[in-house]
């Protein structure tokens, strides 16, 4: 009975993740399709890299949620707090924004020749390289607390004990990435259109400034 109930339990968390994966998409997609298609250097190892970076950064800052959520007693509650989740996308915009701004100055696309020293910031490519960078948007992108998380957080807390809990919450994320598998396709395209580069740089830099100044700063002065 106990195997039976485990069992379903972990069916339960694949299918709430597959039946939300699209809410999750809606907040990666802006970040993750220009941030992967401007990458100065293409390749399926080098992509699928930056992916699983980004989306163990995104895990990372879950588990962090969880734990905090659970000491702080907010938990306890059914309900989500709606004012509270807004202030915490807030910042979630804010560092990701800076995050991809600190990236976009940092590399040569688009703004010269791959050979001309362009508006490359080396203090910014140091700090603001792919790998970072994809570390750092998925901590970002993870403070975005949708109503599907919030269930597979109680769930995970109150549904399970100990190991169970913990399994549960994994395997609602393993359902949300069956809708990441098209960015593995990236390389194929941008290697047959480099104009996609620097599309995609631009529109990485237009992002970061949007997140960071619109959807981070004057919410946060003005608030």
């Amino acid at each position: 009975m106990r195997i039976y109930y485990t069992a379903m339990m972990f069916l339960e968390a694949i299918v709430l993740g597959l039946s939300t994966g699209t809410y999750c998409t809606m907040n990666c997609a802006p970040v993750l399709i220009p941030f992967l298609s401007g990458a100065e250097k293409v390749s399926y190892k080098r992509n699928s890299g930056l992916i699983g970076a980004f989306l163990g950064g995104r895990l990372v800052m879950y588990f962090i949620l969880g734990a905090v959520f659970s000491g702080l007693g907010f938990l306890v509650n059914e309900f989500i707090d709606p004012v509270f989740v807004r202030r915490l996308s807030v910042y979630a915009y804010f560092f990701c924004g800076l995050a991809l701004l600190i990236n976009s100055l940092g590399v040569r696309y688009p703004w010269k020749s791959e050979n001309g020293c362009g508006c490359r910031i080396k203090k910014f490519h140091r700090v603001g390289n792919d790998w970072v960078t994809a570390v750092l948007c998925g901590l970002a992108v993870g403070l975005h607390v949708c109503p599907p998380l919030w269930s597979a957080i109680l769930r995970s807390v109150f549904g399970g004990h100990g190991l169970v809990g913990f399994l549960y919450f994994i395997f609602f994320y393993i359902g949300t990435l069956p809708f990441f598998i098209p960015l593995f396709g990236i390389p194929f395209i941008v290697k047959r259109a480099l104009v996609i580069k620097r599309i995609s740089r631009v529109t990485q830099f237009c992002v970061s400034i949007y997140f960071l100044f619109f959807l981070g700063l004057i919410p946060i002065i003005f608030k």
